[in-house]
């Protein structure tokens, strides 16, 4: 048997990997990973923005590097997010960007570097970590001992429906369009003190201003020019608008905006509107009282449920496992 051959062999035996803990240096390590596992074409700047530009502190992660070829087989990290739990604003973590390379999977990359990382969180007393979970990850995070707690889910509007409710030329007047930031420097204000919940995101100026720089999306803000409290913040990707936030000061105004956004979808040519909420909350609620639908069955466009899922002390986790303890929006995931 050859030299080479039984290096092979060895390697196949036992799969030797060494866990490192990255920082902004390595970013460039983690484009092949999102390529491969998301077909995103990531850049420095993406994980600049996200990782390290994050107001409540910068993320911990960890990459798993093969002992043979030197070639990162995986990732798994956290962000910083401010939250209010039991009225106490808390900086917990969220699961993001859990990466195995399809050529590195079977050789339990995942649940070694998302233990690596939880002693880490352990250590500095950081152990509260929150997460949607994705189709293959969430019953790994099961196995750990994470908690499912309810479901995000998609609503929509097809271009069929939107062409049954289109705005006069007298309300499209009254809309004002602006970039998000052009909006956020003219006062208008998305903390939405309103939002009421045992456990929910908390958003100051310095977050909002963060979350809307994500370099993967022009964020646009439609409002009503004499009532600007109500507003929608969205974006286009590809043939659709997604709703990022949503709030009506009144119902009349509410109802106006969205006829507006109904004639972007038809005169564009778009094939229609999304959002991604929290199943049977807040957004959700309003969003149905819109004349938006959802999915029932496990099959078919737009049919899937992603679960929000915890992972703390036992004793933590103990008190917020109802869903109505909850109240999380688009604003509090990590990248849309």
């Amino acid at each position: 048997m050859s030299d080479t051959s039984e290096k092979y062999l060895k390697r196949a035996e036992d799969f030797s990997y060494d866990l490192k803990r990255i920082g902004p240096e390595d970013f460039s390590l983690l484009i092949p990973l999102m390529k491969d596992c998301f077909g995103m074409d990531a850049d420095i700047e993406y994980f600049r923005w996200k990782f390290t530009q994050n107001p409540a502190g910068s993320f911990i992660g960890f990459i798993a590097v093969d002992g043979f070829t030197n070639e990162v087989g995986g990732y798994y990290g956290v962000i910083p997010q401010v939250f209010e739990l039991n009225g106490e604003t808390r900086t917990i973590y969220q699961s993001c960007d859990t990466m195995t390379h399809s050529s590195h999977r079977r050789r339990g990359l995942f649940r070694k570097l998302a233990m690596r990382c939880y002693e880490e969180l352990e250590n500095e007393n950081k152990f509260f970590v929150i997460g949607f979970g994705g189709g293959q990850s969430t019953p790994g995070f099961i196995k750990f001992g994470w908690k499912r707690i309810f479901d995000f889910r998609y609503y929509f509007r097809p271009a069929l429906l939107c062409r049954l409710s289109r705005a006069s030329k007298s309300e499209r007047e009254q809309v004002l369009v602006t970039t998000a930031e052009t909006a956020l420097n003219s006062g208008l204000d998305i903390t939405r003190p309103g939002l009421v919940a045992k456990a929910k995101g908390a958003r100051n100026a310095e977050q909002i201003k963060w979350r809307l720089s994500n370099p993967y999306h022009k964020y646009l803000v439609i409002r009503i020019k004499d009532e600007p409290k109500s507003y929608i913040i969205f974006y286009v990707d590809k043939d659709k608008l997604v709703i990022f936030d949503i709030h009506f000061y009144e119902k009349k105004s509410g109802k106006i905006l969205m006829r507006f956004l109904n004639d972007e979808v038809i005169n564009k040519g778009f094939k229609g509107i999304i959002a991604f909420c929290q199943e049977n909350a807040l957004d959700s609620r309003l969003l149905k009282s819109l004349g938006f639908i959802s999915n029932p069955f496990r099959y078919g466009p737009l049919n899937e449920r992603v679960p929000f899922i915890l992972f703390s002390a036992d004793d933590e986790m103990d008190k917020y496992l109802s869903p109505s303890d909850w109240l999380v929006t688009t604003f509090d995931h990590d990248s849309l």
